[in-house]
């Protein structure tokens, strides 16, 4: 990550006890409405704040404040709060509006579980943080897989296929939205691999390995999505002009030379959770290494190169397991009972219950909520929508927030690094006049909508 700043700032003083202390649970039929715009700004800002004390190795005051305040779990209900309302409620306001004159409002709700992913993949790294989780850490668990999954659905659908600027300007109000949910969907997705790895490396210090194993090995099977991953590679793709782009903290890039030759970092998430998991002293308890499974780790096997050793030296056991499992007796790493493989029974399992609960509440109610939500998000250019759109405005594009999207801005034409962004917006990077004058056409709409609102 490109470091930051070390006096740059997303927060004023004071604000970050009083943001942190006044964290609550969100209700989804509340999504959209005064509050809980005020509470979206906040939890942005406490999000970039927490970025920029990590990247500038400065102390991270936001990471010790969540913990000592208890207030991490806020975090995984605000997630999995927001994951619900996109299954259930989006496509009702959809259908109530099927061609919105404007999207900013939806994709503001849509970018709230973003933001609330981010703050915990930051603070997730401390083993602290996932002490502070462990009431929920089975539900933050089975989002996470979900997101994984549902990320392998995106890239079967073809969503890493090149899309040609010509494309994106055909595009109507809605298949644009369409376009970047999908993208926010990806950009959790990548992050949720970083949060199963945190979690699968501090759970025996949480003192949730025993109660979570269930959930890794059996009903979720962690092991092998994660294989799987490892073969797609999510993290590169083929642009519409054949180079090669990587993913990094939420943009598409070209590599330079030295990232090229460097393993990803959610490759090297990847790895480092196969090998805390299939290391594991609970594996032979809970695992059944059937051929199946079997053959899908062995392929891994060549992928383990001299190279990745070079950088990840810990991978080196990985790969020793590797080569016994495709040459050995594996029927060693079961344990056996009158010669029958038993790979652990489960007395107690600890289900998630938050989702449940959250689709309890909306059940038989998602049109009425809908209905209600739609006339938050109508921005019909009363003082009252500007001013809304003046602040959320403000928050994407105040110079912390400018500070953390330059370091990996690219150009909306061209796809180079950028430097400059659009004066009137604020929403869009540009490497040059040149490529912001060819892009207008497309920009003018967006543009527009943002002048409308906040003027």
């Amino acid at each position: 990550m490109v470091e930051k700043d070390p006096q740059l700032s997303a927060l004023e003083i004071g604000e970050l006890d009083m943001f942190v202390e006044s964290m609550e649970q969100s209700h989804i039929e509340n999504i959209g409405n005064q509050a809980w715009l005020d509470w979206h700004i906040r939890l942005q800002k406490l999000n970039q704040q927490a970025v920029l004390e990590a990247s500038s190795m400065q102390e991270e005051l936001t990471k010790e404040t969540l913990i000592s305040c208890g207030k991490l779990p806020v975090l995984v209900y605000e997630a999995i709060c927001i994951q619900v309302w996109r299954m259930k409620i989006y496509p009702q306001i959809l259908k109530l509006e099927p061609a919105p004159a404007n999207t900013f409002g939806i994709y503001m709700v849509l970018y709230h579980e973003a933001a609330a992913v981010g703050l915990l993949e930051t603070v997730l790294f401390h083993e602290d943080g996932a002490q502070c989780i462990a009431d929920v850490v089975v539900d933050l668990l089975n989002y996470a897989v979900e997101q994984l999954t549902s990320m392998v659905v995106l890239i079967e659908n073809g969503y890493l296929k090149p899309v040609t600027a010509k494309q994106m300007e055909c595009e109507t109000a809605v298949e644009e939205l369409d376009r970047q949910k999908r993208d926010l969907q990806f950009d959790i997705s990548m992050r949720c691999i970083s949060i199963v790895r945190y979690i699968t490396e501090h759970m025996e210090a949480a003192g949730v390995g025993a109660s979570i194993s269930t959930n890794l090995y059996k009903t979720n099977d962690v092991p092998s999505l994660l294989a799987h991953l490892l073969k797609l590679e999510p993290w590169r793709k083929i642009d519409e002009k054949g180079d090669m782009q990587t993913f990094n903290f939420g943009r598409w890039n070209k590599p330079n030379a030295e990232e090229a030759i460097q393993l990803h970092r959610s490759a090297a998430q990847l790895w480092l959770c196969l090998r805390q998991l299939v290391l594991q002293p609970r594996l032979n308890h809970y695992y059944t290494l059937d051929e199946c499974r079997r053959a899908a780790f062995c392929s891994l096997q060549s992928k383990i190169t001299e190279v990745m050793l070079d950088q990840i030296p810990p991978l080196g056991d990985l790969k020793d397991f590797l080569c016994r499992l495709s040459v050995g007796d594996y029927s060693s790493f079961h344990n056996r009972t009158n010669g029958v493989k038993n790979p652990g029974c489960t007395l107690i399992e600890i289900v998630p219950q938050i989702k449940e609960t959250y689709m309890k509440q909306i059940h038989k109610r998602t049109k009425s909520i809908a209905k209600a939500q739609l006339e938050h998000f109508h921005m019909d250019g009363s003082e009252e929508s500007r001013e809304m759109a003046r602040r959320l405005l403000d928050s994407y594009t105040s110079d912390a927030a400018l500070a953390l999207d330059s370091g990996g801005a690219k150009c909306a034409r061209c796809g180079d690094a950028a430097s400059k962004k659009c004066s009137r917006c604020k929403t869009e990077w540009y490497c040059g006049r040149e490529c912001q004058v060819q892009q207008w056409p497309k920009h003018k709409e967006i543009c527009d909508q943002f002048a409308k609102l906040c003027v």
